[in-house]
């Protein structure tokens, strides 16, 4: 609603690789549905999602431990932040 962009700093070798070899950025939709909660694993990703994009990668979907949810961090214009998920 405000004209903001998310950029998601990494940390997953597998993802790393991939970027390093398109030499771009790739461009996701989120694993939720807005106002949902987040899932923690593979099979909490709702079925419209998986449905509705136009690759999933098959890395790591039989995994059961929780995943933690990324942190998010608002940046202003004047340098300030705002954590809005920690």
């Amino acid at each position: 609603k405000d004209g903001t962009i998310a950029i998601r700093l990494v940390q997953d070798s597998f993802c790393r690789q991939i970027i390093k070899k398109l030499g771009k950025p790739l461009v996701s939709t989120s694993s939720n549905i807005s106002g949902f909660p987040t899932p923690r694993t593979f099979a909490d990703i709702d079925i419209r999602i998986k449905k509705g994009v136009d690759y999933v990668v098959h890395h790591r979907q039989e995994e059961n431990e929780p995943a933690e949810p990324s942190t998010i961090i608002k940046i202003n214009d004047d340098g300030s932040y705002l954590i809005v998920r920690p």
